[in-house]
């Protein structure tokens, strides 16, 4: 593996980044067509970076929030249907990440430290990044290496733009 380029790249990806855009494309075929937009057309979605590269990303779906439980209790309390629902629409993990380049551009690992996910810890989160700069602003396009699986079963390859806010 190449060296870890976090130093050279720092001032551009460290920050606050707001996510603008989540899709889910079909990802067996060359067309890579739309198949969900899984958090809607304004995803609740940010991911901090610290000048380390300390990782954290949440993501959340936005017609839940400040939503009570359907039974009026808090989360702690709730039934166990109640706290899946809401499981389901969190996805959240921290880590350090490690940047590297390769003949397909830019991509970073993280390694998972705490994760919504118990699988996901200990283990690494890899993302191929497309950054540029429009209108003054920042973005950067993360795609993760393995394809997710939606609520209806289906395969998809995630494509994730986040703005950066700070």
């Amino acid at each position: 593996m190449s060296d870890n380029l976090w130093k050279q790249y720092r001032d551009r990806f460290a920050g606050g980044w707001r996510c603008v855009s989540f899709e889910c494309l079909d990802s067996s075929g060359p067309g890579k067509k739309l198949i969900a937009k899984p958090h809607g057309d304004e995803p609740l979605g940010r991911v901090l970076i610290s000048r380390h590269g300390f990782l954290s990303a949440h993501m959340a779906r936005p017609d839940r929030a400040g939503q009570p439980l359907p039974s009026g209790k808090v989360l702690q309390e709730g039934g166990d249907a109640e706290v899946a629902d809401v499981a389901r629409g969190l996805s959240m993990y921290c880590g350090y990440l490690e940047l590297f380049e390769d003949e397909h551009g830019l991509w970073w690992q993280t390694r998972v430290e705490v994760s919504s996910d118990p699988r996901r810890m200990g283990g690494l989160e890899v993302r191929r990044i497309e950054y540029f700069e429009k209108d003054g602003k920042a973005f950067m396009i993360l795609q993760p290496e393995k394809d997710m699986v939606i609520e209806d079963g289906k395969r998809v390859r995630g494509v994730l733009k986040w703005e950066k806010f700070e």
